[in-house]
């Protein structure tokens, strides 16, 4: 987590647990003076919508503006049900850590996927660059080279073993 750009001061994005929720609702009103909480939102909109969208590219988050005087995230979870934050007089801070306490995944499980992502890139492993860090196992020091790439002594081929193995039997 964390790399891409964020303000100074701002916290980790949140990261969904995966089909936890599919539809964010964001309803606020941008032009709202009197309205205290327009101005926390908007930096939430502004910093922190971005970033968990981002993390959480299945989730569909829809922005109403100027529709209800005080400004609210819905969330549509994939049970039917439906969580509403009131985020009137909540800072952005406070907002990203109120939706990462209720709907985020634990550290637990952060750290159980970071490791499960470290495995894949073991440098014994070998397989598709999109993997794994080699292709072939040729690429490690001390194996026998690619036949595509330097002829294998005739000693090491099957064709040479078959021809020998028939002259012994003849």
């Amino acid at each position: 987590m964390g790399r891409w750009a964020r303000a100074p001061g701002q916290s980790e994005p949140c990261e969904a647990a995966t089909g936890d929720y599919n539809n964010v609702l964001v309803t606020w009103r941008p032009g709202a003076a009197p309205n205290p909480g327009a101005g926390p939102l908007r930096k939430f909109v502004f910093f922190n919508i971005p970033q968990i969208q981002y993390k959480n590219p299945w989730v569909q988050i829809m922005m109403f503006k100027n529709m209800t005087p005080s400004p609210f995230l819905r969330f549509y979870l994939d049970s039917g049900e439906q969580v509403l934050v009131d985020v009137e007089t909540k800072s952005n801070k406070e907002i990203m850590e109120h939706i990462k306490k209720i709907l985020g995944k634990n550290e637990e499980t952060l750290k159980k996927e970071e490791q499960e992502k470290e495995q894949l890139f073991h440098p014994a492993n070998f397989g598709p660059r999109k993997y794994c860090l080699r292709e072939c196992i040729c690429e490690v020091e001390g194996q026998v080279p690619c036949p595509a790439l330097v002829p294998l002594p005739k000693e090491m081929t099957g064709r040479y073993k078959a021809t020998l193995k028939a002259s012994a039997q003849d």
